[in-house]
């Protein structure tokens, strides 16, 4: 079969971390690089081989040789891009999230509803080993814990900016949201949280959040996000899981859980982080089959979701129904 052309829209440092991925994976390669700053774009056509570089996306975007884009740039320009992307006709990979307010993720969806092309939201947490391995031993916990707890960001990093970025919370809760609703083996129906702009007094945004999820099948959740310090000892990824006389606990960037089945404890050890890298491949290997990603928009709407009920509850301290 002849190789799959892509382009990398977005050539900063994740964007990147992504074309070091796909540079292992057999059957694609990246054809085009494009990015505001072009010297970025050239560095990555220089780095990882491909035809050309662009400020243009409109240039990738009408190239027929290329079937799937990557979008990787900042979070305000995610739902624009997808959206130009599904109607030329390009499948897609996006970094998350999805988008950072909810009507510009149905958008999306739409779009890709309507186009019928492949949309996977870069989740790599659910390709981490033993985040599988942990679903496998309680595949519906009825009681879970999952945190995000990382240093304080700099007032001046673009992820911090409300329009950009929109915060810790908004920016990357959708990892966690994403990791609890996989885990629990359910959709999520009410979310009542606490929280509020803690770690940068003044800003529009919410930087801390503790929240409490029930799931349709009744089990329950505790969502903790924020950047008020890094956890030296779960280190800044860490979830619980108990059900049904069994507990997991994963920690260490998700490279290490322990295993308790009500008489016997194991320790899971990995060696590295392999989310990206086989995120990449399940991509990639969807193109291949002709089939959609086992992640989709769906997937990408709901971690949002969940963090927008979350900031609704702590600004209005009200459960929030999903």
């Amino acid at each position: 079969m002849s190789q799959i052309g892509l382009a990398l829209i977005g050539c900063g440092g994740l964007g990147r971390v992504h074309a070091g991925c796909v540079a292992k994976v057999e059957g694609a390669r990246f054809l085009a690089y494009v990015d505001l700053n072009e010297e970025a774009a050239t560095r990555a056509l220089h780095e990882f081989g491909g035809d050309y570089a662009t400020t243009d996306v409109r240039r990738v975007l009408g190239d027929d040789r290329i079937q799937a884009v990557y979008i990787v740039t900042r979070h305000d320009s995610h739902a624009p891009l997808a959206i130009a992307a599904a109607q030329a006709g390009k499948d897609i990979l996006i970094e998350k999230p999805l988008a950072l307010k909810l009507e510009e993720c149905e958008a999306v969806a739409e779009a890709v509803a309507r186009t019928g092309v492949r949309m996977m939201p870069a989740f790599k947490m659910r390709y981490y080993p033993l985040i599988r391995q942990a679903r496998q031993f309680i595949p519906e916990p009825q009681v879970l814990v999952g945190q995000m707890m990382d240093g304080r960001w700099g007032d001046t990093a673009w992820a911090q900016d409300p329009i950009q970025g929109g915060a810790n919370v908004h920016s990357q809760g959708c990892h966690t949201t994403d990791i609890i609703r996989f885990l629990s083996g359910s959709e999520p129906r009410r979310i009542w949280a606490a929280g509020g702009t803690l770690t940068h007094p003044g800003h529009p945004c919410i930087d801390q959040c503790v929240a409490s999820i029930q799931f349709a099948n009744g089990h329950v959740a505790s969502w903790i996000q924020g950047d008020a310090c890094l956890g030296p000892y779960t280190s800044k990824f860490f979830f619980e899981l108990f059900g049904n006389g069994r507990s997991v606990q994963l920690y260490d960037r998700l490279k290490k859980a322990t295993f308790f089945d009500g008489q016997e404890t194991r320790v899971e050890q990995r060696d590295e982080e392999e989310g990206f890298q086989l995120e990449n491949e399940e991509f990639i290997a969807a193109l291949r089959q002709g089939r959609q990603p086992e992640l989709t928009v769906h997937d990408g709407i709901q971690a949002t979701r969940m963090v927008l009920a979350a900031d609704r509850a702590i600004r209005t301290g009200q459960v929030q129904e999903l």
